[in-house]
Parts: C-alpha cells; structure tokens; sequence
C-alpha cells in the first residue's frame, strides 16, 4: 500500500547502537559480538500500514489509539533479565490476530501513554502477524510532570525495540526506547530532529524577538529554560485539545504597528500572569542555591500552577481563529482574524541546527489558516508564528529577511512522543 521509499526511510531513520548490526547489513545474521536490528522491511511494512489502517478506523464515534511493539517472546525473555531496561509484560492466553479489525476492537482497552501491544511474526514468511501481549511502562513525563525518582524499582522504561503509535487519525509516531526516529502523516515520514527551539534553529530567532518584549528572556537563563518548556507545553496541549488553530507571539510594542493586519474579536482587561509565576518559580529556585522549603513539593507547587494556567490559555485556542499573545505570555486578543496582504518572497524548511534553510517548503497546497499565517508573518516581521493542524503537525514560522521565510514543517516530531 505504502511506496517502498516511504518504508526505506523509516528503516535509515533506525541508527544501530553498540553492538548492533541492522538486517540488510548482515542478512539477519549479527556480527560477532552484536545482534541483528530487531525488525525488518517486512516488518517495518506490515506494522506500519496495518497501525495506518486501524488508526482511521473509529470505536463507539471516538478515534482508535494504540501502540505497538516488536517483540519475540524469547527476545522478551532475554530483556527480562536486564536489570536497566525492566519491563513487564502480560501475556494473552490466546493470542490475537495482528489484523486491522481485532486491533481497532481491543484498543479501547489499552492506554498507549502505558501500554503498547506486543507483536511478531507468526512465521518465518512475515505475512501474518499476531498479538501476544501487552507490555506495561511508565509514561514519559514532561517538564511540568516530571518529579524526581524518590523510590527504587517498580520503574519499567519503553524497549528499546521498533514501536509504532497512532496519536489522531492518520497520523503514527515511530520510535525506539525513549527516542522519537520521526512521524507517519499526510502520507509522508519526516525524520525527527532537534528540537525547533534549539538556538542554532528557531530558538535563536524566538529569542532574538522576544527578548525586546521580555527582560527576563535576555537576563535569565533559567528562565529562558522554563519560557521555552512552557510554549512546549502551551503548543502541545492545543495539539492535543483542539483540532487545529493557530497561535501568534507579537512582540508588546508591536502590537500598534501590526493592527492593520488582525481584527481582534476577544480580549481581556487582566491576563493569566504567567510571565509573574515563571519569574516567581525561578526566583525561588535560584535564591540560597534551591528553594526555601522542600524541594521537590515547592517546585510540583509552581509546575502545577504554571500548567493550569497554560491549559486555559490552550483552551481559547478552541474559538475559531488566531490566538495572539506577548512575549510575556499575555492574552492580546483570540478569535482573531489574520488579513495582511500575499507573501511574495520564498519560504524554506527551518534549519534545525545541523542542516536545512535551502529546500523549499511547498505551502501553497495548504489550507487558508497556514496562508494566512504566512502573509501576516511576512508583513509583520517581528512576529513568531504556529500553525496546529487536525492531522497533527504543529508548524512555526518566522521571517528571516524581506525575501525570506522559515517554516519548520513538524514541531511535534522533535517536541514529544
């Protein structure tokens, strides 16, 4: 179903660790030393479009979501005994058929922020697979989840194995372990990569605007780490509220200048205070080497707080039209509507800090809601621009020169699993 080039770059995308020789390398056969990848092209293929066509299947009018990982039982076995990669699996009585149907029926079951489906080969031909378990693990957190280990055991990390999720219809994540090797959507692979927030890829030009609008971005480099963990999050729960919308950072003294360009539909007198909770929470964590007080309750107490706030501020998103905010985090306006006249210039795929910012990013088959964007961005150059779409990219934007636009096609493929 899938072209073969599609499946190909999934298989470059997988970088053999130590002691690890991919399949086409040694015909299936490990070095010595060294074991063979743990998939193949028939794998890979299999997987990927059974996962593809489940993922468009819909259970009781909801979307199905799961995940599924590659495993033997005897590679179980040996991962068993690893006493840094644990993990715990449940194993079906019966095994189920790997088909799109038996997969969209029992998914409902089974949580893919904790649970993948363990799957292999019924033979040795590859064309029929079957589910014989579910693995456990603990869920990745993020900046505002994460708490410190304060208990030994009990901890089961993702295998480091081929792993395949559906996220929104359509759309797949590939994986191994922790790492993210890139996302399945639109009928495209992109290949993960460093984060977009990286300073040699848009965090150099996201600091560069914001820091005229924000004190703190310029002087604090603690607070910089939490402004940048704190848009990730702000752009991820949109991701996952809504089904699409866009968001505009305008620098504050801006906002009289580009006023020609938007009609603000709904705006507030008093904001979130977000920027004052960032300032707060690094004030405390720097003050006498750490907080006053316990630790890790004092910082879960800012984290909690800082991610509320930003859940509301993700909900607004949800109102048809642009959301627009500061470089603080204030609430400028949302329901906005973009009208500045067409981009003229060039746009480009965003370097992501080791290559890039020569191909040509095609964006004229794009809807109104990323055309608008990029018009109003090259009108208004001091702006930073995110487009989120149903189908799960997360665009950003932002203007290099008067002929020139940057578009980073998948922030989500660097961002989070």
């Amino acid at each position: 179903m899938f072209d073969k080039t599609i499946i190909q770059k999934i298989l470059d995308s997988w970088v053999p660790g130590p002691g690890e020789v991919s399949v086409d390398a040694g015909c299936g056969i490990p070095e010595a030393g060294g074991r063979a990848s743990p998939f193949s092209p028939e794998d890979v293929e299999f997987l990927v479009e059974t996962a593809f066509l489940a993922s468009l299947k819909k259970e009781e009018d909801r979307p199905v979501t799961f995940s599924l990982v590659l495993m033997g039982k005897k590679r179980a076995a040996r991962a068993a005994a690893d006493p840094n990669r644990k993990q715990l699996i449940m194993t079906f009585e019966h095994s189920l058929p790997l088909t799109v149907d038996s997969l969209s029926k029992v998914a409902m079951a089974f949580d893919p922020r904790f649970t993948s489906f363990v799957v292999a080969p019924i033979d040795e031909s590859k064309k029929r697979y079957e589910i014989w378990g579910v693995m456990f693990f603990n869920a990745l957190p993020n900046y505002f989840e994460d708490i410190p280990e304060v208990m030994d055991g009990e901890i089961y990390r993702r295998p480091d194995v081929f792993m395949v999720t559906s996220v929104t219809p359509g759309s797949l994540i590939i994986s191994r372990g922790d790492t993210q090797l890139g996302r399945f959507a639109a009928g495209k692979f992109v290949k993960a990569t460093p984060s977009p927030f990286y300073s040699k890829a848009m965090g150099g030009f996201l600091f560069n605007k914001i820091k005229r609008d924000n004190e703190s971005m310029a002087a604090d480099r603690a607070y910089r780490k939490v402004f940048i963990h704190s848009l990730d999050y702000l752009l991820s729960e949109i991701s996952t509220r809504s089904h699409g919308g866009a968001v505009l950072i305008i620098p504050q003294q801006k906002i009289d200048a580009y006023r020609d360009y938007f009609t603000a539909k709904y705006s507030f007198r008093e904001n979130l205070k977000i920027h004052e909770l960032i300032r707060e929470s690094v004030s405390e964590l720097n003050s006498a080497g750490g907080y006053s007080c316990d630790p890790v309750m004092k910082r879960m107490s800012f984290n909690r707080k800082l991610s509320e706030r930003l859940q509301v501020l993700s909900q607004l998103v949800a109102v048809d039209g642009a959301l627009l905010i500061s470089g603080t985090f204030d609430i400028l306006s949302f329901g906005v509507t973009l009208k500045a006249p067409r981009w003229k210039g060039k746009v480009y795929e965003g370097p992501d800090g080791f290559n890039g910012g020569e191909t040509i990013f095609e964006h004229q088959m794009l809807g109104t809601r990323h055309n608008s964007m990029i018009d109003f961005i090259g009108k208004c150059p001091d702006s930073i621009g995110f487009v989120i779409s149903q189908d799960g990219p997360i665009r950003g934007l932002v203007r290099k020169n008067m002929k020139t636009m940057y578009c980073w096609p998948d922030c989500r493929v660097s961002m989070f699993i």
